[in-house]
């Protein structure tokens, strides 16, 4: 659904008198839960090392951050504030700095790979047509998030528990169908351990 197709199906199910910026806002803060908690988009920037350079500027939360891998190599994370366990490796600094040790001796072409969580596109008023980020099969959570925040904003606990109840029973759905997992049995080996 289209961002104007979502206003239009919050409105029919709770007609309220809220703003459109209003609404969008708290639709806004229901995808970026989701992407935080439940949607896990792995997405990969390439980067190119530069010598001496050891800090690098991450355009996204460091908390997205899953992997790091640097010329080929991936390096774990070293807290700053524990003893190093030598090696390579990586750590953040601040909130939007990530430092590699050791620093690079020699420029590289696309020498280093960051793997980190997608985050959800902000939706505005500006573009009523833009299709949010989330899988188009569960808008439908959007709806449901929203709809659970604006009756809460007018004290309708009822409806409040009503919508709360949709909205978890499609995360669940979601994250069923999300799941990595293979759905086939576990066969069992007969000489004593499981074979997939």
């Amino acid at each position: 659904m289209k961002l104007s197709e979502i206003l239009e199906e919050i409105a029919e199910k709770y007609p309220h008198g809220l703003s459109n910026a209003s609404v969008i806002r708290k639709i806004n803060l229901i995808q970026n839960e989701l992407f935080r908690t439940v949607v896990d988009v792995p997405t990969t920037r390439i980067y190119n090392l530069t010598a001496g350079v050891f800090v690098y500027s991450l355009p996204f939360p460091f908390t997205s951050l899953k992997d790091v891998v640097v010329n080929g190599v991936e390096l774990p994370y070293q807290d700053m504030k524990e003893e190093a366990v030598g090696g390579a490796f990586y750590y953040f600094i601040d909130n939007n700095g990530l430092g590699i040790y050791p620093t690079p001796k020699e420029d590289s072409v696309e020498g280093m790979a960051l793997t980190f969580k997608k985050s959800a596109t902000q939706l505005s008023e500006l573009d009523l047509t833009v299709v949010p980020d989330l899988d188009a099969d569960f808008h439908m959570i959007l709806v449901y998030g929203t709809l659970a925040q604006i009756a809460e904003n007018y004290a309708d606990i009822a409806m409040v528990n009503n919508f709360t109840a949709k909205y978890n029973a499609l995360v669940t759905e979601y994250k069923k169908v999300a799941d990595p997992r293979p759905d086939y049995p576990v066969i069992e080996d007969k000489m004593g351990g499981f074979l997939l």
